[in-house]
């Protein structure tokens, strides 16, 4: 079902990882750290120089602000720098492993171009691809797929993931022709917007994924075995 493909474009949640994964991963464990980084006195630079982009003095409401933003899921630019950095501290202390399926990382690792769009920012998606949970990594050990990954692109880069000139954009960027790549993700209405480029699709079907309606427009997949 794969055959003639030379590049992949992957979506991330819902597709190679749990969509599960944000929620009840990284978004609690960025709010268990806001209190701290808001309230204490001392700080280093780089937490207060983000903080200070948000031009609230008062900590209180400055906490509840950035709380509603992430409990609203709000695609704020100062909101994503700093979970970025608290993530950062999270993946890199152990505390965070990506739970990337095993049948991806089979297909990452054996694939020559393979390249990843997703809503979060490059430097989020690097952190989550360079913190993989390892099947049969002893304990404590992720896995680093970086080095198998060509490229990454994010809504800054590209644009919105439901427009259809993201995706000519990044055609562009990759230098090869739609009818070369194959793009999989969990929402339709992103597989319409590279479609419509000329992109072949496939609609990535996993537990817990929300259920789509008019699947029998996408060819599916629910692993990545037969690619």
């Amino acid at each position: 079902m794969g055959d003639g493909y030379s590049t992949f474009l992957l979506d991330i949640e819902g597709t190679v990882c749990p969509i599960s994964f944000v929620k009840d991963t990284l978004f609690p464990y960025f709010t268990k750290q806001v209190p701290q980084l808001v309230q204490q006195d001392s700080r280093d630079s780089a937490i207060c120089e983000i903080l200070s982009q948000f031009g609230i003095d008062d900590k209180h409401q400055l906490q509840a602000h950035i709380l509603e933003l992430v409990a609203n899921d709000v695609k704020d630019p100062i909101l994503k720098q700093l979970q970025g950095y608290v993530w950062a501290h999270g993946y890199e202390s152990g505390q965070i492993k990506a739970p990337v399926y095993a049948d991806a990382i089979d297909f990452i690792r054996r694939k020559d171009r393979i390249y990843i769009y997703s809503s979060g920012s490059v430097k989020a998606q690097k952190l989550l691809f360079g913190h993989v949970q390892g099947r049969r990594a002893p304990t404590g050990d992720s896995l680093d797929l970086n080095a198998y990954i060509d490229g990454y692109f994010d809504i800054n880069t590209s644009g919105k993931k439901t427009e259809t000139q993201a995706y000519a954009n990044i055609l562009q960027d990759i230098g090869v022709s739609a009818n070369d790549v194959l793009f999989l993700s969990d929402n339709p209405l992103e597989l319409d917007a590279a479609g419509a480029v000329g992109m072949a699709t496939g609609l990535a079907v996993r537990p817990g994924n929300a259920p789509v309606s008019d699947m029998q427009k996408y060819r599916v997949y629910k692993n990545f075995e037969d690619l």
